[in-house]
């Protein structure tokens, strides 16, 4: 019985070793990743599990209070009397001089449990200077093109 417990308690601490940095709210985990040089596959899976953890802990109002205090902007599907609650889709776009970030979180909820979650589905892209940082596909783009900052313009708009 000892090895029992032994092997359970070995392989929840395993368990644990390999989830994501639990946040506690988006807001939190907006300002403690570093988006931009982390690993994107890592921002992405911990983006996906506290998004989804937090919707399904604290229900739709919460994480949709949550996201628009972390500066997402949300839009909504049409409702429906088999779904009263409409799809969201929330996006929050920033960008430094290295990179550009997007982010995307889409919700449903539970048609016979208003304020529940059913689904999350989550998106993080990146394109940074360079293609190496961009994620989830190197990207060739104007940021790309744009390595040092732009001359400064005279009264008559043009270039000293």
């Amino acid at each position: 019985m000892k090895h029992l417990w032994t092997a359970l308690i070995a392989a929840a601490l395993a368990a644990c070793a390999h989830a994501p940095p639990a946040a506690e709210s988006v807001a939190d985990m907006q300002q403690t990743a570093d988006w931009a040089n982390e690993p994107g596959a890592d921002l992405s899976k911990t983006l996906a599990y506290n998004v989804e953890r937090l919707a399904k802990l604290e229900g739709r109002g919460s994480i949709l209070a949550q996201l628009t205090e972390a500066g997402y902007t949300c839009t909504y599907g049409e409702a429906h009397e088999d779904y009263p609650e409409p799809a969201a889709v929330c996006k929050r776009s920033f960008a430094t001089r290295a990179c550009q970030f997007d982010w995307e979180v889409s919700l449903t909820s539970l048609p016979a449990k208003p304020g529940k979650v059913e689904t999350t589905d989550t998106v993080f892209t990146r394109d940074c200077v360079g293609l190496a940082n961009d994620w989830p596909v190197p990207v060739k783009s104007a940021i790309d093109d744009q390595l040092a900052p732009a001359p400064p313009l005279t009264e008559l708009g043009k270039p000293e």
